[in-house]
Order: C-alpha cells, then structure tokens, then sequence
C-alpha cells in the first residue's frame, strides 16, 4: 500500500486546505493523473498521483486543513513506489500538541489535538504570538476564525469582573435578540479561495491605513492605438497600458513600490516592478503576477496577461505566478462601476483603480474617458505624493509615447 502525504510546495507553506477530490475510493488511478486540488496562502495547485493502481482510502475531506507531511490518501499500488521525503513537524504543531489546563474561561479550551484553523489565521497568530490550541473556535467544526484571534486575551489581561450598580443594570440595553430565519435563508460559510480572499483583505483592512484619490483620464489616443494595432491582428487591451503606465510612474515614485514588513515594522523599497493583476474567476479574485514590466513591451504585457488571466480561470497557475508582487491593478470597467476605492493587496502599499470607459463627444470630437483611483497606506505615503504619482500615470496615459523613453 502507498502513502501519499501532503508535499513540501515551498515558499514556507506549512499546510493546506483540500479543496477537491478528483478520486474515489474504488477507484482505478493513473501516474500523473490529478487527484486532489489543495489551497495554500499562496495559490490553488493541482497534486497528481505518482502511482498507478486502486484507491483504497482517503483520509481528508473537502474543506480540511492539512499539514505538510500528514497522508492525504492511501493507494494499492502496482509495481514499484516512489518515496516521499519525510516531514518534520513544524514548530506550530509541536506547540499546539502540549495539553492545556482545563478551565472555565469564555476564550478557553482544552487541545485536543489538530485544531482548525486556515493557513492565514495560523500565520497571524504566529505573528501576535497567539497559541490557537487554547482558542475556542466560533467557526464551523470548531475552526478558528480571524475574528476569534481579535477577540482573544490572555487570562491575565481580562478586566476582573465588578458588580454593576442597581441603576446600571436597569438601564443596560436587553440582550440581542437572534436573527430569525427562515427556511428559504441561506447560511453561506467561506470556504476555498473565497475564505482567504476574506481573512487576507480583512487583515488589510486592520493593519493598513487606507486612503484614496481619483483622477480623471482621457484614453482617446490609447484606444486609438489600440484600435489600429486591432487592424494587424496584434491584441492589446487597455489593461496591458494601465500595468505599463503604472511601471513607468512607479520607477518616478519608488515609495509606491514597497512591501511592508510587519514584523520589522518598516518597508522594503522594491527595485523590481512586478505587476499584479486582479483576475475575476469562477472561484473568485486571483492575483497573477507579470513580472519585471518595465523590461517588457505593452504588446509582450498584453500576451502575458492574456495567458495569466486564462490559466487563472482554470486553477492552472504555478505558484511562482502569484508572488513577488510589488503593486496591483484592478480592471473592474470591464464589467462596469464609475468609481471604487479599492482594497491594498498586503503587503503591499499601493494599488490602482480602474473603471468603465465612458465616451464623450466634445466639439464633434469622440472622447473615451475613465477615472482611476489609487489607494495608499498613509503611513508611509501622503496625499502629495499619492496625487502626484497619480497626476504623472495620467500624462503617461492621454500621452502614451512618453513611455517609450522612459
């Protein structure tokens, strides 16, 4: 019999949540054929059988949180097996295994084991210093959630409880009363990609100070250029010159094109300018990345992205086609919208806005207009500066030769 244990997919993953089995128990399996999808932080992979033969048990269900080295599926192979390098338990694990003081305390509960939790919340409780073993999960199946994390206090940092006085207690509000459903309600749990796409921009949201400016921008003589190039069948759309644009403006602005370190509690200013691309697909928002855009073409962007894009809507992306990003574009005008403040793609501390493309006709001439919005972390980027950076993508936009000089 062979066991097959969840691999080692770098880039510091320690686990992973299994999304879908593509197998059976009973069933009959090929080598490379696909068996389980698993989502980590970083991406959706695809993990092929390494052996032909039968199913005989799978040993985690859809929805599972699984650590690097645990045996996802047991197969009667045939012929010889492959070995799997073994796994040394992570420090996270080794500390969630020590039993913990039964007490009665609203925050607390013995370890029992493996505790539930996704990859996001495990990681910023590493960061806070947090031991997950001894949180009471609100989720389902006890899972720990990031609200969870918000709410817990040591016991020692609790307020010690004092008896309200008479007319406290007559004037405090009655308990909240549940929400009552009915039975065509729907109660929807995040799960898969959705789930981190929650825990990740909630955590945006909770460290970064947003703020957000918005221009206007004439695109009549990009959409020009884009409507002759149409006559060559040579594709480019106007995402590939918003990316391009931003890579032009952002080597002019280098505080745009930071990563925020949040143990260091300072920024890295990247001298790579990797653009991430926000993706709508079935499953939800995906992020590729196109990597080094200032030493490539808007035509050599373009087939980039469409590539990216497509193999986005398919689960088919590597995981180094998500990482190393240093800021984002979202191109929500496809589908509509006239204004948006976006959300910052941690931890990262700028990302750009882009709307449905209005056309105007001023003095007989036809103009195609959009706005943009940028937002910024405000700790290390002001208002000048961010309405600058954004003023000089505008110039680079209503006139698209400056680009190439730059």
């Amino acid at each position: 019999m062979f066991e097959f244990k969840l691999p080692d997919i770098g880039e510091g993953v320690s686990e992973g949540e299994i999304v879908k089995w593509h197998v059976k128990a009973g069933d009959a399996i090929e080598i490379d054929q696909e068996m389980v999808e698993v989502m980590t932080d970083k991406v959706t992979v695809q993990i092929p059988s390494p052996v032909k033969g039968t199913v005989r048990n799978i040993l985690h269900q859809e929805g599972q949180v699984v650590q690097v080295g645990e045996v996802l599926i047991e197969i009667d192979a045939e012929g010889s097996v492959p070995a799997q390098e073994e796994t040394k338990p992570s420090e996270e694990k080794a500390v969630s295994a020590h039993p913990v003081e039964e007490k009665e305390e609203p925050y607390v509960q013995v370890s029992t084991g493996q505790v539930l939790a996704s990859p996001a919340v495990r990681r910023i409780a590493r960061e806070k210093g947090i031991d997950i073993s001894v949180i009471r999960g609100s989720g389902d199946n006890g899972r720990v959630t990031l609200e969870d994390l918000e709410n817990y206090r040591p016991i020692e940092q609790r307020p010690a409880e004092k008896a309200a006085p008479a007319a406290e207690v007559k004037a405090a509000r009655p308990p909240a009363q549940p929400v009552v459903q009915s039975a065509e309600d729907e109660i929807l749990e995040p799960r898969g990609l959705r789930r981190l796409i929650f825990e990740k921009m909630t955590k945006s949201k909770q460290v970064i100070p947003h703020f957000t400016v918005v221009e206007e921008v004439d695109l009549t003589r990009v959409g020009k250029i884009i409507s002759d190039l149409g006559k060559k069948d040579t594709k480019v759309t106007f995402t590939s010159f918003f990316i391009k644009a931003s890579a032009a403006a952002l080597k002019e602005y280098p505080y745009l094109n930071a990563i925020y370190n949040e143990d260091a509690k300072n920024y890295t200013l990247r001298k790579s300018y990797n653009i991430g691309v926000a993706v709508d697909t079935p499953d939800g928002l995906t992020v590729p990345v196109i990597m080094d855009v200032d030493r490539k073409s808007t035509l050599q962007v373009g087939q980039e992205l469409a590539d990216l894009a497509s193999r986005a809507r398919k689960n088919q992306l590597k995981l180094t086609e998500v990482q190393n990003a240093t800021f984002t574009v979202s191109n929500v005008g496809t589908i509509g919208g006239l204004l948006s403040t976006p959300i910052i793609n941690f931890p990262e501390v700028a990302i750009l806005g882009v709307h449905r493309i209005i056309r105007h006709t001023d003095d007989g001439e036809e103009k195609m207009k959009t706005n943009l919005s940028l937002s910024c972390d405000h700790r290390l980027i002001d208002g000048a500066m961010a309405t600058r950076f954004l003023m000089r993508l505008k110039e680079f936009l209503e006139t698209p030769e400056l680009m190439l000089v730059r």
